[in-house]
């Protein structure tokens, strides 16, 4: 269990560091691109075969993910787009290694001067490049840790940022549970858009999943940002009017503690067909309008199998102007090879 403490001395120290600065740039770290995992609200401690659980969290990469191939598109608002492409394979003796590309459009730009008056267009892009190794240390211990390498271009501002993960695993595959203890996007700017150094958005965090006994049900559960208490934005208020400032006072500490929660659910009907929905009660609270609710923090999705291939959709209400639609396609190389 040394490897153990040494992980938590590592959590703790940095977590104190991140903590006394809450803003951050590189949003982008923070996207989820897996349909199955956006509907989840991305489940810290799914362990499973799935390989974008372990693009995720490194500690849940496995041999059951190795020879994976994973892609992923997703339509944002307006004209942004996601693509992505993971696959995993095996290191010898020392584990199971992840490799993921993610491209981040954000669609094309006008550009003007002072006066409003038009000088063409310009376009905004990023990517990033994610290798992660996950280790089984026992039957029920396993850790992980990654590194991501984010290149940023905002029309002429270019940024190159280098962040790591580290996570250690608990489960029990008998009892179809498992927990996760996950520390992100810990790193810094390698070259910065404009002689500013920004902080990345590091993030603690902790998740908890199990399948039923005698239920084809998987339920997941987070407590996400450890590191700081109060996620009360300055923008809200309780009558959303936008010209106000809500102060953090105003909310109340269950309020603020469900920010922190999000939950999911996978319920499969037969072998070849899930059903999933999620809930984010942080996302409902920010982005709700209160005349009209709606379906503001959930999402809702499906995954279909066909013989080898997987298939996944995903949509997640942000706001009544529009949603999310994410498309995942997988499939595992290893089972044509067995069939030659």
């Amino acid at each position: 269990m040394r490897i153990v403490g040494l992980f938590l001395l590592y959590v703790i120290s940095f977590t104190f560091v991140k903590a006394q600065n809450s803003s951050s740039s590189y949003a982008a770290l923070d996207l989820p691109l897996s349909a199955r995992h956006a509907v989840l609200n991305e489940p810290v401690s799914l362990y499973s075969e799935d390989l974008e659980s372990g693009v995720f969290n490194p500690a849940m990469l496995n041999e059951k993910m190795e020879k994976q191939l994973s892609l992923n598109f997703v339509d944002y608002f307006s004209d942004i787009k996601f693509v992505s492409a993971a696959y995993a394979l095996p290191l010898r003796d020392f584990g199971t290694i992840g490799i993921s590309v993610k491209s981040i459009g954000y669609g094309e730009f006008t550009e003007t001067d002072f006066t409003s008056q038009s000088l063409g267009t310009f376009g905004a892009n990023e990517q990033i490049i994610f290798v992660g190794l996950g280790k089984e240390l026992s039957e029920r211990w396993s850790v992980g840790a990654s590194v991501k390498t984010l290149f940023s271009n905002l029309q002429d501002y270019q940024s190159v940022a280098l962040a790591s993960d580290l996570a250690i695993a608990y489960k029990k595959e008998d009892k179809n549970f498992s927990m996760s203890l996950l520390a992100r996007n810990y790193g810094k700017q390698i070259s910065t858009y404009a002689s500013t150094e920004e902080i990345l958005p590091f993030q603690l965090d902790f998740g908890l999943s199990k399948r039923l006994e005698h239920l084809p049900f998987l339920i997941t559960m987070n407590y996400k940002n450890i590191q700081k208490w109060d996620l009360t934005s300055i923008y809200e208020s309780a009558n959303n009017d936008l010209n106000q400032i809500a102060s953090s006072e105003e909310i109340n500490f269950t309020n603020k503690l469900f920010r922190h929660i999000d939950v999911g659910g996978e319920l499969s009907i037969g072998k070849h067909i899930q059903l999933r929905m999620g809930y984010n009660p942080k996302r409902r609270q920010e982005l709700k309008v209160d005349s009209y609710l709606g379906m503001v923090g959930f999402s809702w999705g499906l995954g279909i199998k066909i013989s080898h291939f997987k298939i996944n959709y995903g949509r997640s209400t942000y706001h009544l102007h529009g949603s999310p639609n994410y498309f995942s396609f997988s499939t595992d190389f290893s089972k044509f090879y067995k069939q030659q």
